[in-house]
């Protein structure tokens, strides 16, 4: 059987956001919100957009090099006397078109697991098709 996303342990770590510049670290409420598509409102004084293309972007443009599924409630279930669950994805991205790189983290439910599973697949095979001469 399928380990959950959750139950794997990366080596080290991966802070989040952006040594050199301020507001590269972006949270989402939930993986419906991350998943939102791309939209521009003209309407007003200023162009604003809805959803992100880290999603649903190139992902050559938008690389995600690292994800990590923390199950809060697990790591430190003293926080969590009541039995409620805490989950969160963290993304890493390499915006290899500007060169710098950006983190999100999303909170996340079990029930997410299946879609999110098929979306790091898919980024999975831009690394592979990156590092193919030596796998």
């Amino acid at each position: 059987m399928t380990k959950h996303l959750w139950e794997y342990e990366h080596p080290y770590h991966c802070e989040h956001g952006n040594f050199y510049s301020r507001g590269l670290a972006t949270g989402y409420e939930s993986w419906a919100e991350f998943t939102q598509p791309v939209e521009y409102d003209r309407s007003g004084p200023k162009l604003t957009q809805t959803g992100t293309l880290l999603h649903s972007g190139d992902p050559d443009l938008n690389c995600l090099f690292r994800w990590d599924w923390r199950a809060i409630h697990l790591e430190y279930p003293e926080d969590y006397p009541d039995g409620a669950e805490q989950h969160y994805l963290d993304l890493f991205f390499m915006m290899q078109g500007k060169p710098y790189n950006q983190s999100v983290r999303i909170k996340v439910t079990p029930e997410d697991e299946p879609a999110i599973r098929e979306w790091l697949a898919g980024r999975a095979e831009t690394m592979r098709a990156m590092w193919q001469p030596f796998l």
